[in-house]
């Protein structure tokens, strides 16, 4: 055969071959022969070859993101107060991640603050364990700024150095003075190439305007919070442009369903500061879809949502994105196996604490009187140093403290960090808020109710006849009020000064407290729909900074009474407020550089459950204090346990 007749022949074969190949494919349904491309590789002497690489014309990508939100430095396990903690959620982490094609771990916001084990050492702790949990990114919170702007920014930068080096928090509607970005990173985008073809995915993050004010000003100085929404659809887009086949946003904000509604291209939002559990589809402006996932608070719950997609041949998806968010609850996290690596460094971080908390944090001039039955059926010396404290860090007109907020007493002589958080154990933050002097002469006369009926069980001396209430009667701070108990509800205020001045009625003022107080509207309907001025740092901060004060100033600032029980009778024209001619004048601390969620029983309750006089707190009969503070608790421990789990009581 001649070399052209050769050469014909050997096409004729190749034509051939091609074409029984297509016609198998077509009954088959497996290769097209569209999909044969031609592939170079180098052979191991440096040579090239080329031969045909098959390529899949579809090829499904399995995605999972693991995601948590407001976990407030609950980065332990707490089987009391269900919190799974993070070494659990890590050992998920690395389940969920099998046979996955990509990755994330992200978080919704408020995570570096709200806990001892994070204030203490002002949040690194909580950012070495996300680090250690292979977190890739996070909103940020307003609960994250507690430390400052530039801490929130040395935050990141602890998480990187600790393993994950690419870790950021996404807030891109934050900007500075001068315009430019606040955080260095505005995305995070990852890929994975399969078969060929390359999935992308890029995640943003925005943070709420509504809820600057949630932080103390000092703390976002020089800062701006922009249109989320706006910067939303851009970084969309511009996500979209650099090739992302699924967008991710993580929001910060009030109402995430309402963002993402009208936000175009954003497939998923992962979601917080609403403190509950979402899973919903919403529909956004282009007509497409995104799902919205948030999992409550404390780190109760976490979520994963398991994604699916598929590309075509050129890279784009080839239909639509599956998404299924799966809630992890607190029985299912606990039955998981802690992560020995994480569970190890929070042992040593635990560990390293101890001296901390054996650290000073102040000095009390006097025993401060923390005991269960005294500071709700009376005003304390605890009570004022705490009020005190919020006055001092806020610059409040007036303060308010649960007695359900007050754990613990500490007795005269140096102060420890472990002192202060006895007291105030449950890693809550002073809020402010704006009341008129109506509303708060009204919120005065439910805590003086609530305190009668805890006088009148306390003379009974029976555990079960304290009202399940007992914890919401108050003390109070910049205010001194002067009231007769045995007059009828409602009545039983003779006269109010705030600051040394008479209470106004129509008069607004700003009132510090803790933030769980105003959650209770069943007895203060006053605190319903009220915004918060500010957030200021945890409770236990703000009284040690208290105690740190000269000593002669403390002494001062508790010696004098604000709530002053009397036999008098109103004038017929009298008013509250008018007459406090037998107060003390009131003085205002100047302004100065958490209780709680479920509590535990109260470790200051006396074993009688019963006091013989009731006092104000200005003539502790010392030898009755102490003969109670050495009584044993034990058997009504376990009643107590049951009966007052939550700080509110």
């Amino acid at each position: 055969m001649e070399r052209g007749e050769s050469m014909r022949f050997k096409k004729r074969i190749w034509s051939i071959l091609i074409s029984l190949s297509m016609a198998f494919n077509m009954m088959t349904g497996t290769v097209l022969a569209a999909d044969i491309a031609p592939q170079t590789q180098v052979t191991k002497n440096g040579t090239t070859e080329s031969k045909l690489a098959i390529v899949n014309s579809t090829t499904e990508f399995r995605i999972n993101v693991v995601h948590t939100n407001d976990i407030h430095a609950r980065i332990l396990e707490d089987d009391w107060n269900q919190v799974i903690g993070l070494p659990k959620v890590k050992t998920y982490i690395d389940q969920a991640s099998q046979g996955k094609d990509l990755s994330l771990v992200l978080d919704g916001g408020d995570t570096f603050h709200g806990q001892s084990i994070a204030t203490l050492v002002r949040g690194e702790s909580a950012a070495k364990v996300l680090a250690a949990c292979g977190y890739d990114a996070m909103a940020a919170g307003n609960h994250d700024w507690n430390y400052g702007k530039d801490r929130l920014k040395e935050l990141e930068n602890i998480v990187r150095q600790n393993g994950s080096p690419e870790f950021s928090i996404l807030a891109g509607n934050v900007v500075s003075e001068d315009g430019s970005m606040f955080f260095d990173r505005q995305y995070l985008t990852k890929e994975v190439v399969k078969d060929g073809k390359t999935l992308k995915i890029g995640v943003f993050g925005v943070i709420d305007p509504a809820i600057y004010n949630a932080t103390a000003p000092g703390n976002v100085e020089g800062l701006q919070f922009t249109d989320m929404t706006v910067y939303a659809q851009k970084a969309a887009a511009e996500l979209k442009a650099q090739g992302c086949q699924i967008v991710v946003g993580m929001a910060h904000c009030i109402n995430p369903k309402g963002l993402a509604s009208s936000v175009d291209s954003v497939n998923l939002w992962i979601a917080g500061h609403e403190h509950t559990a979402i899973n919903e589809a919403i529909t956004r402006p282009d007509g497409g879809t995104a799902l919205v996932v948030e999992t409550g608070y404390n780190l109760w719950n976490f979520g994963n949502v398991d994604i699916s997609c598929t590309l075509d041949a050129d890279g784009n998806l080839a239909e639509d994105i599956k998404m299924t968010e799966n809630l992890v609850d607190y029985n299912t996290g606990k039955a998981l196996d802690a992560d020995p690596g994480v569970q190890v460094l929070l042992d040593g971080i635990t560990e390293e604490q101890k001296t901390i908390l054996s650290q000073p944090a102040g000095y009390a001039p006097e025993d401060l009187d923390g005991v269960w039955e005294h500071i709700r059926i009376g005003e304390t010396t605890m009570g004022r140093a705490v009020t005190d404290a919020y006055l001092l860090a806020t610059g409040a007109d007036i303060a308010f403290e649960n007695a359900g907020g007050i754990r613990a007493s500490i007795e005269k002589g140096a102060v420890t960090y472990q002192n202060v958080l006895d007291v105030s154990p449950y890693g809550n933050y002073i809020v402010t808020k704006e009341l008129s002097g109506k509303e708060i002469l009204e919120i005065l006369e439910t805590s003086l109710d609530i305190m009668k009926a805890n006088i009148e069980a306390n003379e009974k001396g029976d555990y079960d006849g304290w009202p399940d209430n007992s914890g919401n009667t108050l003390q109070a701070g910049g205010i001194e009020v002067k009231y007769n108990l045995s007059l009828e509800k409602g009545s039983r205020i003779l006269g109010v000064l705030v600051q040394g001045e008479a209470i106004q009625g129509d008069k607004m003022y700003t009132v510090a407290m803790n933030n769980y107080l105003p959650n209770d509207t069943s007895d203060y309907p006053q605190f319903e729909g009220k915004a918060n001025l500010h957030e200021y740092q945890a409770c236990e901060d703000a009284l040690a900074a208290y105690l740190s004060q000269p000593e002669n100033v403390v002494l001062e600032g508790i010696s004098g009474a604000r709530l002053v029980a009397t036999n008098e009778k109103p004038a017929v024209d009298e008013k509250p407020g008018q007459d406090g001619n037998d107060n003390q004048e009131g003085s205002k601390p100047k302004p100065a550089v958490p209780a709680p969620e479920n509590e535990k029983a109260p470790d200051n309750k006396t074993p009688d459950n019963k006091i013989n006089s009731v006092k104000t707190g200005d003539d502790v009969n010392i030898e009755l204090y102490l003969l109670l503070t050495l009584a044993g608790i034990g058997g009504a421990a376990v009643t107590l346990r049951k009966k007052y789990g939550r700080q509110g009581n």
